[in-house]
């Protein structure tokens, strides 16, 4: 296997998304509707709560500049391994000396440039809102950024590995990335949910794709909340990231015997 072979998949990947520009701005549009939506709606909450509007402001940006940075969002590279299995064209990938599912992944971040960017651009504009923050945690938000791609990189191989079984497994996706945004602190951020269910989301993977990053950079101190998920994250890393790709591997043999 070649590194210039994925390479090549990336700066591939890059040259399809040129070719989208009205969609590309679309999507922006649409993301700013929908953050303004957002903020505006929880710094009305916010205020009854006595949670300061720039803190909610701050969050909800980092929170999703990271989701969308990672592809947690709407979990698309699901949607990649779907289309590749259900029309065949993983085939082609398998007669290559190549990790198919490294290939499709290096061409698939290629296609995400201008989103990475926008991500980028949401999370550094929270930053501003922020009073202060330290080198520490900007280095421990930078790890927390790394987790999160780990994690979800695990959920989008799982669900997407889900299609050898059953081609309509892309519903999943839809289920899978709505549970996120709720549970995962970009619609609702955690400390509004009651005590027992935060401590319960923090014991999951799922406080890492944007509460974790987000909650970060407004501590200033190392507390036992993110002590919790930061440990939790890595436990569940240790035992998903094994597991998705047995299942990929899994699936991989039922289409090479049934020939999906």
């Amino acid at each position: 296997m070649r590194i210039s072979t994925y390479k090549d998949s990336l700066i591939f990947g890059l040259t399809q998304v040129t070719n989208y520009r009205s969609e590309v701005w679309l999507m922006v549009l649409n993301k700013a509707i929908y953050l303004g939506g957002i903020i505006f709606l929880w710094s009305l909450i916010g205020k009854s709560a006595s949670v300061g509007v720039n803190s909610l402001v701050s969050y909800f940006l980092i929170a999703n500049g990271v989701q969308g940075l990672v592809d947690a969002e709407s979990l698309r590279f699901t949607r990649t391994l779907n289309e590749e299995i259900k029309t065949g064209t993983l085939s082609a990938h398998l007669l290559r000396p190549i990790n198919p599912v490294i290939f499709l992944y290096t061409s698939f971040l290629g296609t995400r440039g201008v989103i990475i960017l926008m991500a980028i651009l949401l999370a550094v504009t929270g930053f501003l809102f922020l009073p202060s923050f330290s080198i520490i945690q900007f280095i421990l938000f930078l790890i927390s950024v790394f987790l999160a791609f780990i994690i979800s990189f695990i959920f989008n191989l799982l669900v997407g590995s889900l299609t050898f079984w059953s081609p309509e497994a892309n519903h999943l996706q839809n289920v899978a990335s709505h549970f996120i945004r709720v549970f995962g602190g970009v619609l609702i951020p955690i400390t509004f949910f009651s005590d027992k269910i935060k401590q319960i989301l923090l014991l999951t993977p799922l406080p890492a794709i944007a509460y974790l990053p987000s909650i970060i950079m407004q501590t200033h101190s190392l507390n036992k909340d993110i002590l919790t998920s930061f440990l939790s994250t890595i436990f569940w890393i240790g035992i998903l990231l094994p597991f998705s790709f047995f299942v990929w591997r899994s699936g991989l043999k039922r289409y090479e015997a049934v020939g999906i």
